[in-house]
């Protein structure tokens, strides 16, 4: 009878053995595959037409090509030397050039700008988005151009980041680069709380038994640091000026859920700025930057304010 109990005991150890192998194993499968398509490559389908206002300005800038990894990204700068520069940095499923109308609101303001289309999007090099920390990549790539470029004459380097621009923009706080002042619109805090966010509003709760996984895809795309940075950590520990723009009704990074903004009470900085806006058609996740097809125009005020706030220091 013992016998017998250690040979079912050895059967069924076994058996839970191989089904949470076999969990792992489909769970991690199945992360890979959502992941993947989760991040194709972006490329509108129908060019965009530049408006009368903006043509002088497209023509005006000057292209440049720097690599993130194996890719080449294509940028744009607009303006000379001068008093500030502010690099541009985009959301997810969107090109430099949807940012058009912010970048004359800078331009008319005295500033520089250098936007550049990130990996797998648009005029840029890459199969796909890859993710999330992919834009961290790509800025820091983009910032090592401009630095060996001896920042094209500008003083100051500002960082201007959209969606998961914002999560870059404030998490390059953590590098070694010489960044005068962040703003993030609509940011989100981290490439995990992005991506679970994003998952959950189709499976739910489901969404975060598959975290574990998550983790270590992202680790092994980018690295485990990369695939770790958070924007609130990265904004605490810097001395920097940042500016958090949040909608209150932004669905996609929530004032509640996985922005910068739902962390603005574990942020330990007094150099820390919010607008929080409220306007019905102007407080989503993109909206907020626009009236109508013009940029927003009180909103864009308070931007430059900010900078030019942060040229007196």
């Amino acid at each position: 009878m013992t016998a017998f109990k250690k040979i079912f005991n050895a059967r069924v150890l076994r058996n839970i053995i191989i089904t949470v192998l076999v969990y792992i194993l489909l769970s991690f499968g199945l992360t890979v595959i959502i992941y993947d398509l989760t991040f194709p490559r972006y490329d509108p389908q129908d060019e965009a037409d530049v408006s009368a206002e903006l043509s002088d300005l497209v023509e005006a800038r000057k292209h440049h090509f720097f690599k993130s990894g194996e890719n080449e990204l294509k940028g744009y700068l607009y303006g000379e030397s001068g008093r500030a520069l502010v690099v541009l940095i985009p959301g997810f499923y969107s090109s430099a050039d949807d940012y058009l109308q912010q970048i004359k609101s800078f331009c008319d303001h005295g500033f520089g700008v250098f936007a550049f289309d990130t990996t797998g999007s648009c005029e840029s090099e890459g199969e796909s988005s890859v993710g999330f920390p992919q834009t961290l990549l790509d800025l820091d790539a983009a910032l090592d151009y401009i630095e060996s470029n001896a920042c094209f004459g500008f003083e100051r380097i500002f960082l201007f980041g959209h969606s998961r621009g914002g999560y870059a923009a404030c998490s390059a706080l953590e590098g070694e680069h010489d960044i005068d002042a962040v703003v993030s619109v609509a940011g989100a805090n981290s490439a995990m709380e992005a991506v679970s966010q994003r998952a959950s509003d189709y499976v739910g709760f489901l969404a975060y038994g598959n975290y574990p996984m998550l983790w270590i895809y992202q680790a092994m795309l980018f690295g485990s640091e990369n695939a770790s940075f958070r924007a609130d950590e990265a904004i605490s520990e810097s001395n920097v000026p940042v500016l958090i723009v949040q909608g209150s009704e932004d669905t996609t990074s929530p004032p509640d859920k996985c922005s910068i903004y739902s962390h603005k009470d574990e942020i330990a900085s007094d150099k820390v700025e919010y607008i929080y806006c409220e306007t019905p058609g102007q407080n989503g996740h993109t909206d907020l930057l626009f009236d109508g097809e013009l940029a927003n125009a009180e909103l864009m005020e308070s931007i430059n304010a900010f900078f030019d706030r942060c040229l007196l220091h």
